[in-house]
């Protein structure tokens, strides 16, 4: 398939996304699916838990609302359940939403200007002498689908991430609108973000190369600390909303886990063992979609999200965050008004501002 994507040099194009996969690295294996660890276990029956590599936002990991669709969903499609019969109805009801949003939705144009790296200075008094350096990977959201004037998401993220790690950061980031895991991986590794060819063993010289492609030409962002050469320290990857609008084309949850893995292989790859890759989860809870179709759609994201804690459960610095709970949401609201753009989905600007520094200041934490 095609897709509209804008790079570092501010041109956008449509590109059929050819991609490339290497042989696996020796050193890499570990990053096949392992079995599930007696620990794991425990926590998938408890329901997950806390996890090696999930974060928590200081409050509700789950919703309200997110717990509820999840508590309704199963209930009201457990065949066991005597008022099961309703969820034939309840599910075209659904299927009728979701087929008459598809013909009525409007794709909102893209923002009016690129802005898709920088450099984020700390100038107070405790700066740590650091200069890390950050790639934001994702879809729509990244591209800055619903701002008028610029995208303001990985910005502002990075802008709270520079305050809480007390070090400079230079930053890229690359959006695809409509991409899903398997169009980002196609794009991330196809030459738009990693030169083709470029060799990718995992090695910390493959690290150093990825780090002078991505930032070449920015003397301060390619600055080295001691003896350690320039490397991507962070990467925060915005997945998994495209991937289950095609569940109807069998692309399920497990689909999109396996997809999740092939990606981190190469990334991991490509940005070496040192790299934190960060997944978000998907915040579904402020979108204006009708009922039942919302609490559809917040039940499927978090069984999409559950494959990206799982891998933050399997693997070191690879990080699930947690969305905010409904409250914070609520509180955000009180204080901006409405934070989701005219087509009911896409975040507007305040939205995207303040939701890049929430996540911003809670990676700084976990990654201090």
């Amino acid at each position: 398939g095609e897709c509209t994507i804008t790079g570092v040099d501010g041109q956008r194009c449509v590109s059929g996304m050819a991609g490339r996969r290497d042989d696996a690295s020796r050193d890499y294996r570990r990053f096949q699916e392992p079995p599930p660890s007696p620990r794991a276990k425990r926590e998938a029956s408890d329901g997950g838990g806390g996890g090696i590599g999930t974060f928590d936002d200081g409050g509700d990991t789950m919703s309200a609302e997110g717990g509820y669709a999840r508590s309704f969903c199963k209930a009201m499609f457990n065949p066991l359940n005597p008022f099961a019969v309703g969820a034939a109805s309840a599910l075209s009801v659904v299927a009728a939403q979701t087929a008459w949003m598809r013909q009525t939705y409007e794709p909102l144009p893209h923002p009016q200007e690129d802005r898709s790296s920088g450099f984020i200075e700390y100038e107070h008094s405790d700066w740590s002498g650091r200069t890390r350096r950050a790639l934001v990977l994702g879809d729509s959201l990244v591209l800055g689908v619903g701002c008028d004037k610029a995208p303001v998401l990985s910005e502002s993220l990075v802008r709270a991430a520079s305050n809480g790690l007390k070090s400079h950061v230079a930053w890229r980031s690359f959006g695809i609108d409509g991409g899903d895991c398997r169009g980002i991986h196609k794009f991330v590794v196809g030459g738009h973000v990693l030169p083709e060819g470029l060799e990718a063993d995992g090695s910390d010289e493959a690290a150093h190369r990825a780090a002078e492609s991505l930032f070449r030409g920015d003397a301060r962002a390619l600055r080295s600390e001691g003896t350690r050469g320039p490397m991507v320290d962070l990467c925060v990857v915005f997945c998994g909303l495209n991937d289950f609008k095609k569940l109807y084309m069998g692309r399920t949850a497990g689909t999109f886990g396996r997809d999740l893995r092939n990606f981190v292989l190469d990334l991991r790859r490509s940005l070496g063992a040192e790299c934190s890759i960060i997944f978000p989860a998907l915040p579904m809870e402020p979108t204006r979609f009708p009922e039942p179709l919302r609490s559809f759609v917040i039940f499927v994201g978090e069984v999409f999200d559950e494959e990206k804690t799982r891998l933050a459960r399997d693997h070191t610095r690879i990080y699930f965050l947690s969305k905010p709970s409904q409250g914070w949401w609520r509180s955000v609201r009180n204080v901006h008004g409405d934070v989701i753009s005219a087509d009911g989905v896409h975040p507007n600007e305040i939205g995207y501002k303040v939701y890049g520094e929430h996540l911003g200041h809670t990676i700084a934490k976990r990654l201090l």
